[in-house]
């Protein structure tokens, strides 16, 4: 998590720097690279909802899952089916698959597919889900994850969740 904090930061220096931000003297006018900045910082806490849901669905702990939800928010996880406000979320979370005590999956992710946007207080973020059983090693479940997310009270969380299915390629 370290090297992925200092990495990042680096790269955000880099795009500073040449967008003409300089430590001595410029312009004054910082807004350019502060735009950057808080994009990028925007989106790296969006990235974090991702990474929360696959250790929340791995360790099935719903308390750290339900923490990315906003009050209101939906979930629509089949024609017709869809959840709404988190005791809802909570309810369909604690029956799905995945939160079974006879199932022993892990929750990971090909980081290549995951796609965030932001606009202001707005974003989307489009992931998949690959359910490995950790007992057999084999793939248990696919799934995909099209958010819609929006800054509520400083921190990002989901509004608006649609799953389905994917397939295993690249």
């Amino acid at each position: 998590m370290r090297s992925l904090l200092i990495g990042g930061m680096v790269g955000l220096l880099g795009l500073l720097v040449a967008g003409g931000l300089t430590a001595c003297g410029g312009s004054g006018d910082n807004a350019p690279a502060d735009f950057v900045l808080q994009r990028e910082a925007d989106k790296f806490e969006i990235g974090q909802i991702e990474k929360t849901f696959h250790e929340a669905m791995s360790k099935k702990d719903i308390d750290l899952l339900m923490s990315q939800w906003a009050p209101n928010a939906t979930l629509t996880f089949g024609p017709g089916r869809t959840a709404t406000g988190k005791a809802q979320l909570r309810k369909m979370w604690l029956k799905s698959t995945p939160f079974k005590p006879e199932t022993h999956w892990v929750s990971s992710h090909p980081a290549y597919k995951l796609r965030i946007t932001v606009s202001g207080d707005r974003g989307t973020l489009h992931f998949e889900c690959h359910f490995i059983d950790y007992k057999t090693g084999k793939v248990a479940a696919t799934t995909v994850a099209d958010q819609d997310v929006a800054r509520i009270g400083g921190r990002w969380l989901v509004t608006n969740m649609v799953g389905g299915t994917t397939e295993l390629k690249p």
